[in-house]
């Protein structure tokens, strides 16, 4: 939200709901005649104390030669330093004065602090705004915050900084690289969860305010593991195998899936890095059965 740091009647009204701005720019203006009016009067009233502080600074000048000549009274040497110091004090208030109100002249127009949407407004041309009250609500989607419910048993391992990728069911084919800047420590009682923040860049502005996210990220200490696409596994018996190729010859191996990654599964069994594995007709090979592999065409 971006509030209004003084009370006043709004005069003009510029910022729109659903209008990009730009930091700095006008999104309303309060009137400022009667502030007007006191700015004016402490400028005139500085202006005469200046003068009388000036004379007075003479005028003990004056007295204080007189004094050491023994010309005058201590009482009229004191009256003389009263004055001055009174006139000094009385010059110092009015410029204050005069400060804050140039300050709340400022502060009547109010700006965007930074650039983003305008996604409500809270006010209209004639209302009453009070001190700290709404004036519009600004959206930043330079950069965008998702929340992210983990479960208890995850957020151990979530650290601040870590790397996460994210997918909007609206961007179809459009992953979104950030990372984690919160981990909220008091859980949700119902759902059990922890409240995990993670920031998106988004320079495109693609991301808007509203929408659900699906986020990866890692949890736990890093590991070796052997993933194989999801096409190469065949499910027989209610066992679940995968079909290597070494010499034009398929083996059956029993495989255990362990973890899906969209279109890998992590798997263990005999299967190790650098093997031939069949992901296409594989659901009418035998185990020993020949096969050629064929060459990909070359691309022209």
């Amino acid at each position: 939200l971006v509030a209004s740091e003084v009370a006043g009647l709004v005069k003009a009204f510029p910022g729109k709901e659903g209008q990009f701005v730009k930091k700095g720019q006008l999104l309303a203006s309060l009137r400022t005649d009667t502030l007007d009016i006191r700015r004016d009067s402490a400028v005139a009233s500085h202006r005469e104390a200046k003068a009388r502080y000036e004379q007075a600074q003479k005028d003990l000048d004056r007295i204080k030669v007189l004094f050491a000549k023994e010309l005058v009274t201590q009482k009229e040497m004191d009256d003389a330093v009263v004055e001055e110091s009174a006139l000094e004090k009385r010059l110092i208030q009015l410029k204050a004065e005069i400060r804050l109100v140039r300050d709340q002249v400022t502060k009547s127009m109010i700006m965007a602090p930074f650039p983003g949407w305008i996604t409500k407004e809270y006010t209209e041309i004639g209302q009453w705004v009070v001190e700290g009250g709404p004036v519009v609500e600004l959206v930043d989607l330079s950069q965008v915050e998702v929340q992210v419910p983990l479960p208890e048993e995850y957020v151990r391992d979530v650290r601040v900084g870590d790397p996460v990728v994210a997918v909007f069911d609206a961007l179809p084919g459009k992953e979104v690289e950030g990372t984690v800047f919160s981990v909220i420590a008091q859980a949700d009682r119902a759902a059990r969860t922890f409240p995990v923040k993670v920031v998106l860049a988004n320079p495109e502005l693609r991301i808007k305010s509203g929408m659900v996210a699906r986020v990866k990220l890692a949890v736990g200490a890093p590991y070796q593991a052997v993933v194989i696409p999801k096409d190469a596994l065949v499910l027989k018996g209610g066992k679940e195998f995968a079909f290597i190729v070494a010499n034009n010859t398929v083996t059956q191996v029993t495989v255990i899936p362990i973890a899906h990654f969209e279109n890998v599964v992590e798997v263990q069994g005999a299967i190790e890095e650098g093997m031939q594995i069949v992901v296409e007709g594989n659901e009418r090979l035998l185990p020993g059965q020949s096969v050629r592999i064929l060459e990909e065409p070359a691309e022209a």
